[in-house]
């Protein structure tokens, strides 16, 4: 096993362990020395380890580099893909991990942190495919492991070949009003629409023991119809009786393997009162950059998000996205995609890609 991924691994474990800038430099020093496809990248763009002395000069990659090269700093031992794209199969981004170690802590350690801090665990319902359904999925294989690591007897998936099972669904939710134990639905954002869309036109209502939670993902690909969030969380209080602050948005990417969440269970469980916004663990940073100059922007001010990911120490670690987001205290609100052409400094950026 390669030294470096121990050292990132010791860090999700433990914070104290080490400091982020300093295993992330040691990061780029060995995405640049074992991927020739990024060493180009960041050559043309005049960055080395010799000149990068912050974590906030580490090169990022757009995502769409994800689609045109293999991103990988060995052989891999797994290779996800992205969902479906308008472009098909071939436009799909390839995340290739060398140690699938990074992925399955980074993804165990988040879920404790804000979805699971105040509890060992629980039974677990899954809209969310089996991995062995989908196994080139990366949310299918953290539902997976999150089953066999927070799962408590009675968990399953209520989800077959065609979507969700209401059957399935129903029955395991009136087992849980019938015994008491609080349960957590996975579910995607449109397959969570689906049912509770199902529930009003046939007057199911549930009330969950308190406790309970649910986290969506997904936002609105997929969804039979556009709801608010704050729409969504009263159609999920009247129809499972989960409050709000027992609601959680996930928010990862598939070139990614770290995600972020929304704060109000980990606020919660500390006695903090803040407003929701997304949070991510202490192995990754985010960054809000100009559309236009990829400069940061002030405070506040709406930006393309740009991850730095220690899990993806096999890959890219500097991930620029195409999401637009803004600073909020310790986390960020996400605002949505970027809007129609590319704009001039995503493109510079993209360019200088496939020059490389």
């Amino acid at each position: 096993m390669t030294p470096l991924y121990d050292r990132v691994l010791a860090f999700i474990d433990d914070a104290a362990t080490d400091r982020f800038e300093a295993v992330a430099l040691a990061t780029f020093a060995h995405q640049f020395d074992r991927c020739v496809a990024y060493r180009e990248y960041c050559v043309r763009r005049g960055r080395t380890p010799e000149t990068v002395s912050e974590w906030t000069a580490i090169p990022p990659v757009p995502v769409v580099a994800f689609k045109r090269a293999d991103l990988c700093c060995g052989a891999p031992l797994r290779t996800f893909l992205s969902s479906g794209t308008t472009e098909g199969p071939a436009g799909r981004s390839r995340h290739q991990m060398p140690d699938l170690r990074l992925y399955q802590r980074s993804a165990l350690a988040g879920l404790r942190q804000f979805l699971f801090p105040d509890v060992v665990g629980m039974r677990l319902v899954s809209i969310i495919a089996r991995v062995d359904d989908l196994p080139d999925s990366s949310l299918a294989q953290m539902i997976g492991w999150a089953m066999d690591a927070f799962g408590d007897a009675g968990s399953t998936y209520a989800i077959g070949v065609h979507g969700p099972d209401v059957d399935a669904f129903t029955d395991a939710l009136r087992a849980a009003e019938r015994d008491g134990r609080p349960i957590c639905l996975f579910a995607t954002t449109g397959a969570l629409l689906r049912l509770l869309d199902h529930c009003r036109a046939h007057r199911l209502v549930f009330r969950l023991p308190h406790g309970s939670r649910l986290m969506d993902t997904g936002g609105d690909k997929g969804a039979p119809r556009i709801l608010s969030r704050n729409g969504l969380l009263h159609a999920v209080w009247s129809a499972l009786a989960i409050p709000g602050y027992f609601c959680v948005n996930e928010y990862g990417m598939a070139e990614l393997s770290s995600q972020y969440y929304d704060s109000v269970i980990a606020d919660r469980v500390r006695g903090r009162h803040a407003p929701r916004r997304k949070l991510g663990p202490h192995w990754a940073r985010t960054l809000v950059l100009d559309p236009e100059t990829l400069a940061p922007v002030p405070p506040g001010a709406r930006g393309l998000l740009c991850h730095i990911d220690l899990a993806n120490a096999g890959s890219a670690m500097a991930v620029l996205s195409e999401d637009i987001g803004y600073h909020d205290r310790d986390g960020f609100q996400l605002v949505g995609r970027l809007a129609g052409a590319e704009t001039r400094g995503c493109s510079l950026v993209a360019t200088q890609w496939d020059a490389a």
